[in-house]
């Protein structure tokens, strides 16, 4: 078959294909087709056999055919049987084409993290540009408080926008006095209010509150899916990846408009 004493399975399955399509009676006509193919075929019988191939390469360097232990027989019970040598791992075969798949597939998770990081990018200018300021009058105040114990407020302006203020704020605004709203210049992302006397509070439920580690995740792993070269299964997954961060990042802002 024209395969060494140390080729792999898939070396020998190669060079029996090869043989097969070269003498093949049906697609060579010579009158040793047939006599060839039979020799391929038993070949092919013995190398594709671990047990035999063994025996085959063993008489080859020694010249004696070796002692097979006679099989030991199986247990009745189906789970005391002994397993085969690999069980529960992926075939070589199944992995390379895994492999193969995940190679087909990477120049669309390289685009999926371009637009990540693209998307990471306007994130950024967002929230560093200067913010939007409008005027509102506070229709409605009223105290929260969440299962930790920890009070807020619940700030409904005239816009009939709520917002969800920190902490420590309750006595510091009254209803209808006016307070500013903060938002972000590009997506319109609530980040602050302002009373009339100037004070800032913050609004932690924000995609620039206390959900900010979203971003700055993805940004990492835009970054990596990116400019990372090595790993086909690695730059893959980081596109799997990015992908969820498009949904969770997309959730945040929705939410925090």
């Amino acid at each position: 078959m024209g395969v060494n004493i140390y080729a792999r399975d898939a070396d020998i399955k190669r060079a029996y294909r090869k043989l097969a399509l070269q003498y093949h009676p049906d697609k060579n006509p010579s009158a040793d087709a047939n006599s060839i193919i039979r020799e391929v075929n038993e070949a092919y019988e013995v190398l594709s056999d671990p047990q035999r191939k063994l025996q085959y390469d063993q008489l080859l360097v020694t010249g004696e055919k070796p002692q097979v232990e006679p099989a030991r027989p199986s247990h009745r019970d189906p789970r005391y049987r002994s397993k085969p040598p690999g069980y529960g791992f992926p075939k070589s075969s199944e992995k390379k084409e895994l492999q193969e798949l995940m190679q087909g597939y990477l120049p669309l998770a390289f685009k999926i993290s371009r637009f990540t990081l693209f998307c990471c990018f306007v994130l950024l200018c967002d929230f560093v540009l200067p913010v939007n300021k409008r005027k509102e009058t506070i229709v409605d105040l009223s105290g929260v408080y969440d299962r930790y114990g920890q009070s807020g407020v619940r700030l409904r302006a005239s816009d009939g926008k709520i917002y969800k203020l920190g902490k420590g704020t309750v006595d510091e605004l009254v209803n209808n006095s006016y307070v500013v709203i903060c938002t972000s210049p590009l997506l319109s992302i609530s980040k602050r209010v302002e009373n009339e006397k100037g004070m800032r509070y913050r609004i932690p439920v924000s995609v620039y509150g206390n959900f900010l580690f979203f971003p700055g995740i993805w940004l990492v792993t835009s970054m990596l899916g990116v400019f990372y070269k090595k790993g086909i299964e690695f730059r893959f997954n980081l596109g799997l990846v990015n992908l969820l961060f498009i949904i969770f990042n997309l959730i945040a802002v929705y939410l925090s408009r």
